[in-house]
Order: C-alpha cells, then sequence, then structure tokens
C-alpha cells in the first residue's frame, strides 16, 4: 500500500511540474560605464547639481525626441539622454529616473581626484542611456 502511495505521489508530481520552453532569461541591455568618452572627467560637485536638479523635476519627462538631448549643465558639465535604441518618436523617462541613473555613474564612477564620467540607463529605461561628461 505505502509502494502504491508513493507511486502515485510521483506520477501527481511529474504532471505538475512546469512544461520546459525555450526562452532565456531577462538579460540587462545596458551596463554601466566608467568612461569620459574623450572629453574628460567632470567635478562630482557639478555632476551632483544636475542629479538634485533632475530628482526635483520628479515625475516631470526627460525626454530625448531625436538622438541626443541636454537634460542639465553645471558649470563645463552636462549630463545627457540618448535614444540609443532609436526609438520612433524618442526616448524617455521620469526625470527622477534619469537622476537615478546619474547617480549610481557618481556612486560607481568617482575616482579619487573628485572627478566623475560614465554611462548607464536611465532607472527602468534601457532605451535611455544617461551619460555625465563634459559640455
Amino acid at each position: 500500500m505505502l509502494s502504491t502511495i508513493f507511486i502515485s505521489l510521483l506520477t501527481l508530481t511529474s504532471t505538475l511540474a512546469a512544461p520546459t520552453t525555450n526562452t532565456t532569461p531577462l538579460q540587462k541591455r545596458f551596463d554601466l560605464t566608467c568612461q569620459d568618452n574623450g572629453g574628460g572627467y567632470r567635478p562630482v560637485a557639478e555632476a551632483q547639481n544636475c542629479v538634485d536638479f533632475l530628482f526635483n523635476k520628479g515625475t516631470e519627462d526627460c525626454g530625448v525626441p531625436n538622438e541626443n538631448s541636454i537634460f542639465c549643465s553645471a558649470g563645463d558639465t552636462v549630463i545627457t539622454g540618448s535614444n540609443i535604441n532609436n526609438k520612433p518618436g524618442g526616448a524617455s523617462s521620469l526625470c527622477r529616473d534619469v537622476a537615478y541613473g546619474a547617480q549610481a555613474i557618481i556612486d560607481s564612477c568617482t575616482n579619487g581626484d573628485g572627478q566623475v564620467a560614465g554611462a548607464n540607463a536611465a532607472g527602468g529605461n534601457a532605451d535611455l542611456i544617461v551619460s555625465i561628461n563634459h559640455r
């Protein structure tokens, strides 16, 4: 009797198993990079001023209607956005999400001299890439 129950449980378990599919797990579409794209690293204070400005814009739209847009400038530092997938109509995110992407650059890419440069996806949107560069 015990063996019959065990075999019944094995049969039931095999019928409840999740179906197999040929899909791959989700993959990141853009990795944060720490590089200056030839414009040189920028003072963190200038970049942070822009991040704070963008964060304060909150749920306003920060859009890139074509290929590139400047979201903020402070001194000779700019935070830009790029529509890297060339989506028709552009790419956009909430300004606070652009700020989150830029803050991650500051947190990860600041060097020992208090300078920063890099690129990252806007929070939750790998179609819009945020960069900290020289104007």
